[in-house]
């Protein structure tokens, strides 16, 4: 997701939602200890001529410590052609891990409230297995207010995605406005730099994909976010996707806290 600073009557709120989505970058946020989350969404991508449906993207997040969560992601494709066809993902396994939250001493807070999310992906099928046997990421997530309404997010990581002699590089930009106590406006950039094998030129070949989206956010209730978003490719260096007439996707979602311990 875009990295989201917390309205006030929110952040003031043990039990009040974390939002983690939408988009493709995170927040530096984790869940407290015995809290759970659930974030879903739904979205369509228009790709190299045809229309793809990216059914309920699942995400549940529990809390195993004021620094630490646990997460578990799963998210499949319906590709709209003229023969439909569905195409699973792995099945994400992983943790993010707070290193940095912050601090009201005015000589620290310069420092971004930093985070380290990573997941493993695990195959769900034979099929899956055969394609994508290896995939996983590592992020280092960062936040920083500029004011009472504006801040910055950053992160940087590395994806495997696939069998590669070097992971995917990850990179994203997110600039988020909040003002109101129950909207939250962002724009963000996300980026990957792919390392891959060139058989036609028995060496390595980069390519580049760089992306923008912007959204809004809607918090109806401490423990309950709805969002939309879009998006659309700016430069990628496989002829197919450049630009927003090849590559461009909308979606909608909600995260809701379904569980705390004192409720």
């Amino acid at each position: 997701m875009a990295l989201c600073l917390l309205p006030a009557w929110l952040s003031a709120q043990e039990t009040a939602v974390m939002p983690d989505r939408p988009g493709m970058g995170t927040g530096t946020t984790v869940l407290g200890r015995g809290l759970i989350q659930w974030e879903t969404e739904v979205a369509v991508a228009h790709a190299r001529g045809t229309h793809e449906l990216v059914l309920p993207n699942t995400l549940f997040r529990f809390g195993v410590d004021k620094r630490a969560e646990l997460r578990l992601e799963y998210e499949g494709s319906l590709f709209l052609s003229d023969r439909p066809s569905y195409a699973p993902s792995p099945l994400k396994i992983g943790s993010k891990l707070m290193i940095w939250g912050g601090s009201e001493e005015k000589n620290l807070r310069w420092i971004p409230r930093t985070s380290l999310m990573f997941n493993l992906g695990v195959p769900v099928s034979r099929a899956l297995a055969e394609v994508l046997p290896v995939s996983g990421s590592i992020d280092l997530l960062f936040e920083s207010d500029i004011t009472n309404w504006l801040s910055l997010g950053y992160n940087f990581g590395t994806h495997w995605r696939e069998w590669a002699p070097a992971p995917d590089l990850f990179a994203s930009l997110a600039l988020n406005f909040t003002p109101t106590e129950h909207f939250n406006f962002y724009v963000e950039s996300y980026n990957y730099f792919d390392c891959d094998v060139d058989k036609d030129v028995a060496g390595y070949s980069t390519g580049y994909d760089i992306n923008l989206n912007f959204g809004v956010m809607y918090f109806p209730h401490p423990r309950w976010q709805l969002d939309a978003y879009a998006g659309f490719n700016c430069y990628a260096s496989e002829p197919a996707l450049s630009s927003p007439k090849n590559y461009a996707f909308l979606g909608i979602g909600a995260s809701w806290l379904i569980y705390a311990p004192e409720n």
